[in-house]
């Protein structure tokens, strides 16, 4: 966006007044909410299951990536969710974060790898969209904001099958394409 004006003149006439946003057939239709373009973009890719049983699975798995971060979001931004943390405030909801809630989460995804024949969160033969955004909050969320979270965590020092998500991610030719340096310097 060249300003601030032109970003809020857009969130106007955006169906929640947020983005993202994904302009489909030259802006005939403008799909918003993250969870949505991710399973649009997944069907469009094949990565996302014709079996209903396995489907609700990814979805499962989505949903539960949600459900883990969630807490994290409304902390990081607060104000946006009409609940105004102070400094002490937001330090008190990351230590609940670190200590019970995304323990607890992550010990549950931690189950389901460990159960899963291929490593994938829906046991699928390939990664499905749920693998990714569980390898972008393995692999960069945690790590990135390591600051707010106990390092276990952002290590995933107590989460192997988790480790090995990531690691299995980091294999695909076109994930390692996606994060090679740029021409220029840039990823």
């Amino acid at each position: 966006f060249a300003s601030r004006d032109e970003f809020n003149d857009l969130k106007k006439k955006l169906a929640f007044g947020q983005v993202p946003l994904l302009d489909v057939d030259d802006g005939t239709h403008q799909l918003v909410q993250s969870s949505a373009i991710l399973r649009y973009l997944s069907k469009l890719a094949n990565m996302y299951p014709d079996d209903p049983i396995v489907a609700a699975k990814v979805d499962a798995a989505l949903d539960q990536e949600t459900d883990a971060f969630t807490g994290a979001t409304v902390a990081t931004y607060s104000a946006r969710f009409g609940i105004p943390l102070d400094d002490k405030g937001k330090a008190r909801c990351y230590d609940i974060l670190s200590t019970e809630v995304l323990p607890r989460h992550l010990g549950d995804i931690e189950a389901l790898l460990t159960l899963s024949p291929t490593g994938w969160v829906a046991g699928t033969p390939e990664p499905t969209a749920a693998d990714f955004v569980w390898y972008c909050r393995f692999a960069q969320y945690l790590p990135d904001n390591s600051k707010h979270f106990a390092p276990h965590l952002s290590s995933l020092e107590n989460y192997p099958a988790c480790q090995g998500l990531v690691d299995q991610m980091s294999k695909l030719e076109a994930v390692q394409e996606f994060y090679a340096p740029k021409e220029g310097g840039g990823k």
